[in-house]
């Protein structure tokens, strides 16, 4: 691919780059309404590329990416929501946004499946591990939240087989840094939750929480949209 298309194929990031720079620091600074509605622009700025460049994939690739990002869409507004709640609305609201990133997960663990990525060694226990700790983080004593550790399991199994495409010959670094940033990002939220206590601490945790998502995001669609 010469230099002009391949800058037409990723012009989306044009714009995504400059939208996911300014929701991290509109939620840094407090500025809410310019957050929410930067953030909420992410996902339908990478499916807007998708859709640009559908000739270059099968239209079920294209369907699956497209159906993917409409479920990051629905997360990221009610997982915004659920911020600016508190207590059992902001649960309840936690809960429709892990049930709509479920549906983005699933779209990327059947694209990474589709692809040949399986289950290897230290990816997967890294997974495991990881999200281990943040159940013993963020348990409060009940039983465990079903649409949360569901959410969670489909999190550790894309995140793991993303990890194991790191040798993959076309965008294997960038799946594999998309999978880690992604399983980063959630871990951040439950840490942030559990020990920012102070403002300089809260916009620390959301520096990171939105910095490595919107990198996730962006690396794991560009590294997903093409055929391997």
């Amino acid at each position: 691919m010469s230099a002009l298309p391949a800058i037409r194929s990723r012009a989306d990031l044009l714009a995504y780059v400059p939208l996911a720079v300014a929701t991290t620091l509109a939620d840094v600074a407090g500025r809410d309404r310019t957050h929410a509605a930067t953030k909420v622009l992410l996902a339908p700025t990478l499916a807007a590329g998708v859709v640009a460049t559908r000739d270059q994939r099968t239209p079920t690739r294209t369907g699956t990416l497209l159906a993917a990002l409409a479920g990051s869409t629905v997360g990221d507004w009610f997982m915004y929501r659920s911020s600016r709640s508190e207590g059992q609305t902001s649960r309840s609201l936690m809960r429709v946004g892990a049930s709509a990133f479920a549906m983005q997960q699933t779209g990327l663990i059947g694209l990474l499946v589709a692809d040949g990525a399986r289950p290897r060694g230290l990816p997967t226990a890294m997974a495991v591990t990881t999200l281990a700790g943040l159940a013993v983080l963020d348990a409060d004593g009940g039983a465990p939240d079903p649409v949360l550790t569901g959410y969670g399991l489909l999190l550790g199994s894309m995140s793991a087989l993303a990890m194991g495409e790191g040798s993959r010959p076309r965008h294997g670094r960038t799946i594999a840094l998309g999978g880690a940033l992604f399983l980063v990002s959630d871990a951040a939220i439950i840490v942030g939750e559990r020990f920012a206590s102070t403002p300089r601490a809260q916009a620390i945790s959301s520096g990171v929480i939105l910095s490595t998502y919107t990198a996730a995001l962006a690396l794991l669609v560009h590294g997903l949209r093409d055929e391997s």
